[in-house]
């Protein structure tokens, strides 16, 4: 692996971790008003997004544990 090649991994690696945290923010959001909503159509929407957002979360940090193995990288497990 060139030195830019993992410059270019690393890279990447910032940006997903940030793309994760905003899911999980996203997520939060849509849980908070599914607290608030009271119509069952809006309800429904709401529930559809915060399933949504977690299976993003998933997928990317899949990506990201699969970027830190091929860097060598230590890879924590989730709680």
């Amino acid at each position: 692996m060139t030195e830019d090649y993992r410059h270019l991994e690393e890279k990447l690696l910032d940006v997903l971790e940030e793309a994760i945290l905003e899911e999980i923010a996203s997520a939060a959001r849509y849980r908070h008003a599914l607290g608030l909503a009271r119509d069952d159509e809006v309800r429904a929407m709401l529930e559809k997004l915060v399933h949504d957002e977690e299976a993003h979360e998933r997928i990317l940090k899949e990506r990201y544990h699969e970027i830190k193995k091929r860097l060598g990288l230590k890879v924590m497990k989730d709680k």
